[in-house]
């Protein structure tokens, strides 16, 4: 989901990443995968993801990373490894003073060379702590082992260099390599990955190949969690044959059926990571070629979220996003709480929150959720057609609201699982650098732009109340076509009361929230919500929430 957060909810800015030369992106990743920055900033790597140049890749303990660099070469990390790009340039109008000087720290790896070093073999090298390897144009693989590494060529050849002496290890050889220096020539073993897939490949729907053939291909749809990739990578000798697939979304209840394309669905979340906490996530899922929402419509409360594929269509535009993603509901929809249904402007909308039974799966890990699962469904948008007739027609500042008394929405929720109210537009005082009190969001119709927000709720967490004030990121311009469809606007803030205050500090929050039009005028706007803080005394705070925004008109 372009915003669903979970491990990827590291909340980064772009900006540290714009001064580093973009080297090559991600082909596939599952598992839990990060790249840290030469500023030691860290980034979760997902699908299409960017990496730099000083980037240090590392995977998680079920990790499996795969990256095609500039140079056309292609890389395949196995799981608890640290690789890093410790210099790499090239210039596709002058291949031939490209260089490449990479780093194995740990782990295991297997790479097809690319324009780098076919000219100038001293411009690319792997170095390890045992030895440098240089190639002659090749594919091959190397791994850490107790008594220090092992290499293998798979085409090619390689030059392997300690501080005693040098060999060459050809195509169908392998090589052992000790901490003292020695090395021990034999036939290749293939436990560097796949050493002879393209001989062992399979063919046909559903085959590995052909999920292989998909991955490698931009456009192509990845499993969410298929063991019988694992540990494989992707050969390039093979060409990656553009496919339309099919992706269905889990169907728990048996009884639910598929969402029609242009269908979204605005989600929100807790996350409990071991490592970094509680955080809040939020985002949307749009139904089209690459994700997927089932619905199960048997209650006659509306349709309900049962299921969610996802696989993010416009990678690299938030650093929030897991691609990809899997939600599966219960196997009764009678663990839904706080159900609610309407139609607005032709378009039937639904919502309520999965209390037991759902799960989360991120780039093929299962993700540890607390509390409950939000969601609010339409199943179709505002479409451009009459987005384009509304740009002409109208002009200025227009309003979304909440209004008090409204049950279109779920119930904001806090870490601790209890629920509140959000407050209602023109309720209270205005508060500084706000136009108006309450919950709303302001756009403008000439810059389509999003002027304000501004999301006030109150939550009892059993040592008071807290009074959350969240607004729009400062100095962050966000257009509409930033939200639309699956994007999301940077909020930040305050919580104060209950747990969020210490004396006279109180929580500052980050978060975000969705944006989505429905109705043929542009009725209302489905909008999901999520934000995250650590309280004066290290406690984690979060916030999460769905809300029907009404078309309220010009601004005042």
């Amino acid at each position: 989901m372009r915003s669903l957060l979970l491990t990827c909810i590291l909340l980064l800015s772009s900006g540290l990443l714009s001064a580093a030369e973009v080297v090559g992106s991600v082909i596939l990743s599952m598992g839990e995968n990060i790249a840290i920055a030469a500023d030691g900033s860290e980034r979760v790597l997902k699908r299409q993801s960017e990496v730099y140049a000083n980037d240090l890749l590392k995977t998680g303990e079920k990790g499996l990373l795969q990256l095609r660099f500039s140079d056309g070469s292609r890389l395949a990390l196995k799981p608890s490894t640290e690789f890093r790009i410790a210099e790499y340039n090239f210039d596709e109008k002058q291949p031939e003073e490209g260089k490449a000087i990479f780093q194995l720290l740990k782990g295991g790896m297997r790479t097809i060379s690319g324009q780098i070093g076919k000219s100038q073999k001293e411009n690319y090298r792997l170095e390890t702590t045992v030895a440098t390897i240089g190639i002659r144009g090749t594919h091959y693989g190397v791994e850490y082992i107790d008594e220090g590494i092992y290499c293998e060529t798979i085409e090619g050849a390689i030059e392997v260099t300690t501080k005693k002496k040098s060999v060459v290890v050809s195509a169908g050889e392998g090589a052992w390599l000790s901490n003292n220096g020695n090395i021990i020539k034999g036939d290749a073993t293939g436990q560097t990955g796949d050493y002879v897939l393209q001989t062992r490949r399979q063919t046909g729907p559903g085959s590995t190949a052909d999920k292989l053939d998909a991955i490698s291909d931009d456009t192509g749809v990845i499993p969410a969690a298929d063991p019988e990739l694992e540990g494989i990578d992707i050969d390039s000798s093979q060409s990656a044959t553009p496919q339309t697939q099919q992706v269905v979304a889990p169907d728990p209840t048996g009884i639910g059926s598929a969402s029609p394309a242009g269908a979204l669905t605005a989600v929100a979340f807790t996350e409990n990571n071991l490592a970094s906490g509680r955080r809040a996530g939020s985002g949307s899922v749009l139904v089209n070629s690459s994700s997927a929402i089932n619905v199960d419509s048997s209650t006659g409360t509306g349709d309900l979220v049962t299921g969610i594929s996802f696989i993010d269509s416009k990678p690299n535009t938030t650093a929030n996003a897991c691609s990809p993603c899997e939600f599966t509901g219960g196997n009764n929809v009678g663990f839904v709480t706080g159900v609610g249904n309407l139609t607005l402007g032709g378009a039937k909308l639904s919502w309520g929150r999965w209390n037991s039974g759902f799960g989360l799966t991120e780039n093929g890990t299962a993700q540890a959720l607390e509390n409950t699962f939000h969601f609010m469904y339409t199943d179709s948008l505002t479409t451009q057609a009459r987005l384009d007739v509304l740009e002409t027609a109208r002009s200025g500042s227009y309003l979304y609201t909440y209004s008090t008394g409204s049950t279109n929405l779920t119930a904001p929720e806090v870490d601790t699982g209890a629920t509140g109210a959000l407050v209602g537009y023109g309720v209270g005082a205005t508060p500084a650098g706000r136009l108006y009190a309450g919950s709303y969001v302001m756009m403008n119709w000439d810059s389509l732009e999003i002027e304000q927000v501004s999301l006030i709720a109150n939550v009892n967490d059993g040592a008071g109340i807290r009074n959350y004030q969240l607004t729009e990121q400062s100095g962050v311009t966000t257009t509409l076509n930033d939200v639309l469809q699956g994007g999301e606007m940077q909020l930040t803030g305050v919580c104060s009361g209950g747990n969020c205050s210490v004396g006279v500090n109180d929580t500052t929050m980050s978060g975000q929230m969705t944006f989505d039009l429905v109705g043929a005028q542009a009725d209302g706007a489905i909008t999901s919500y999520g934000a995250t803080g650590s309280s004066p005394v290290n406690q984690d705070i979060t916030l999460t929430g769905t809300v029907l925004l009404d078309s309220s008109g010009p601004a005042p």
